[in-house]
């Protein structure tokens, strides 16, 4: 089921979920080759509801939605047609549990098919679904705060083998094994961000989970205990980046709603010259799908972006020598807000996102 082998779970026609991390318990510590691979995902839709509609964009591709005890399963089935394939195509199959945490719009979908369904068909299939299923990204502070809540709730030793670090010209892979909080207190990460990392949580020779974590909400385990993974490694994500997608849900704006500003506060004074707007110019020129209009980059900068994923439009200014402001114009969806925060995040700097208060005026700021 779902890329894990049947076991007795499944054998005696139990398909909860309780059953399936059964499965998944038996399938990836007693088999060094299986590993459980989730992606964590923000939904506007019910998910249910939206991935089938994939298919009347896609006629390639077939997806089936089905209910069970506690999550919902979906299978995939596509095609792929490319000349450097032998014959010019080939299928792309297998299936997902897809679950949802409590009663937000917070769904992580999960699979045990191996990294080719992973990133073709599960990756593929969710991709498709957008603007209604949209990526979560957690920047470098965020996962050093979902690594130390799993570290002080579980009374774990966090440590980590494999690292990527990327700079904005190239990334790089550190297969030092040291303690988790040394990786977010390296020097590479001054003008750069943490992408992804391997770890073990343990206690005294005891291991907990061994695990993956990366900045686009992607998660894998590798060994150890789902129960534990899931509640406390997924749940902290999922914790962690709700807050900064309240943000972006109480700034998004339907077509002529209310207009709320969003201001992405950085730690140091990375706007201090025109030279430093027009490298916040070409980072977001970068995103994909969009096109942009410059009308001021000296000596400060403003700039509209349209989003052709939903049609969203925002200006951004540079408000400060540390601050940006992103306004959602006539339609912002949370959607293309994450797009456009992500995309600062990566290409420019890491900073910070609140809403931004209107300024309190009173009669002696306009009086001398």
């Amino acid at each position: 089921m779902h890329g894990f082998q049947d076991g007795s779970a499944i054998e005696y026609g139990d398909v909860s979920w309780s059953g399936f991390k059964s499965l998944i318990d038996a399938e990836i510590n007693n088999n060094t080759y299986s590993k459980a691979r989730y992606k964590t995902v923000f939904c506007h839709k019910p998910p249910h509801q939206v991935l089938p509609k994939i298919t009347d964009r896609h006629a390639s591709a077939n997806i089936k939605v089905t209910e069970e005890e506690g999550f919902y399963s979906v299978s995939v089935a596509r095609t792929i047609e490319r000349s450097d394939i032998e014959g010019g195509e080939r299928e792309v199959e297998g299936s997902l549990a897809l679950y949802q945490h409590g009663k937000s719009q917070i769904w992580t979908a999960l699979t045990g098919y191996d990294p080719d369904f992973f990133k073709r068909g599960f990756k593929w299939v969710l991709k498709r679904a957008e603007p209604h299923i949209s990526d979560l990204y957690a920047d470098s502070e965020e996962l050093r705060e979902v690594l130390q809540r799993v570290e002080k709730e579980l009374s774990v030793d966090i440590t980590v083998d494999k690292t990527v670090v990327y700079s904005r010209d190239e990334g790089q892979i550190n297969f030092q094994t040291r303690p988790y909080k040394q990786v977010f207190s390296d020097n590479k990460l001054t003008n750069g961000y943490v992408d992804k990392l391997n770890f073990t949580a343990s206690r005294k020779g005891e291991l907990f989970f061994d695990g993956f974590i990366s900045r686009e909400g992607v998660t894998k385990l590798n060994a150890g205990d789902p129960d534990l993974f899931n509640k406390y490694l997924v749940g902290s994500l999922v914790d962690i980046v709700s807050e900064k997608l309240e943000v972006l849900v109480d700034t998004s704006r339907e077509e002529g709603g209310e207009i709320t500003e969003i201001e992405v506060e950085f730690d140091e004074e990375v706007l201090r010259s025109p030279a430093d707007n027009r490298e916040l110019i070409s980072a977001l020129n970068d995103l994909t799908k969009t096109t942009m209009a410059v009308f001021h980059d000296n000596p400060y900068a403003h700039l509209s972006l349209v989003d052709f994923v939903d049609g969203s439009n925002h200006d951004i200014y540079v408000t400060g020598s540390n601050t940006v402001s992103i306004v959602p114009g006539y339609k912002g969806s949370v959607n293309s807000l994450i797009r456009v925060a992500d995309q600062l995040s990566k290409e420019f700097h890491e900073g910070v996102m609140h809403v931004r208060e209107e300024p309190n005026y009173d009669l002696t700021d306009f009086v001398a």
